[in-house]
């Protein structure tokens, strides 16, 4: 395969640009994974706290089903 300079220039330039722009941008994408990862969190606990919530619910309405039934009077019979 015949090497062609060219191409060659052209990939260590984009290699070189490329580790510029990152050290550059670095501190930027911190910021944005740091942002994401503090959003996820937030969602994880909201859905923590909500899923909480509903399995309070359905545990009272459980025991309201299981628990003991109020006595209906029986009605006189004319």
């Amino acid at each position: 395969m015949k090497f062609h300079w060219p191409s060659f220039l052209i990939g260590c330039a984009v290699g070189a640009t490329g580790t510029l722009l990152a050290r550059r941008f670095r501190p930027l994408i911190v910021e944005l994974a740091t942002a994401g990862y503090q959003l996820a969190d937030t969602i994880v606990a909201r859905a923590a706290m909500l899923r909480e919530d509903a399995e309070d619910v359905l545990a009272e309405a459980k025991a309201r089903a299981r628990g003991p039934r109020p006595h209906r009077r029986a009605h006189a019979r004319a």
